[in-house]
């Protein structure tokens, strides 16, 4: 994740109910296998299909992430303009950072998950004393974003989460991080 000061680091402000429905369906599914009166038909499908399409748990949780991690970036540079005015790349970028929150939104929808609501707003992201100290946190948030993008990346993945995975990792690493080099520099 991007390691801009948080407000908490790695943890959801409240329990995702997709993960949960996927978990305990799944688990439903086991525990339950030859029952009559435990899983809806509809509830078990939807379960099936999750796990049919790649779709576990764990990539949820990426997906997860991922998607936090991008509307972070998003208030923090929407801060930074708020704070400063619309001085670039914040004003570039914030932009990006939308479109790679959007991408990760329509992997959601595609998987009939649930989007998350953004954890993030003015109030709860870093304040910086100048741009050229948000420019030096930006890039090391870029650098972070970039690995933690390296590592989902290493696991398997459907294909369609492969490839936005890998669009939003080539962005930071090929113009956010050195946008924000050249600034904080």
């Amino acid at each position: 994740m991007r390691h801009f000061p948080r407000v908490s680091k790695n943890t959801f402000g409240r329990k995702t109910p997709n993960l949960l429905l996927i978990s305990g369906l799944v688990t439903a599914l086991i525990t339950t296998a030859g029952c009559n009166n435990s899983v809806s038909p509809e509830e078990s499908a939807a379960a099936s299909d999750l796990i049919a399409a790649g779709m576990t748990e764990e990539i949820v949780q990426m997906l997860e992430e991922a998607i936090q991690d991008e509307f972070h970036a998003e208030m923090i540079y929407q801060r930074v303009m708020a704070d400063f005015g619309q001085v670039r790349p914040f004003s570039n970028i914030v932009n990006a950072e939308i479109r790679h929150a959007s991408s990760l939104a329509i992997l959601f929808t595609r998987y009939g998950l649930e989007v998350p609501e953004s954890r993030w707003n003015l109030e709860n992201v870093p304040v910086f004393e100048s741009v050229s100290d948000a420019c030096q946190a930006a890039a090391q948030a870029e650098i972070a974003n970039i690995a933690l993008y390296d590592e989902y990346l290493a696991t398997p993945l459907p294909e369609d989460v492969r490839i936005v995975f890998e669009n939003n990792r080539l962005a930071s690493l090929d113009k956010h991080l050195p946008a924000f080099r050249r600034c904080g520099g």
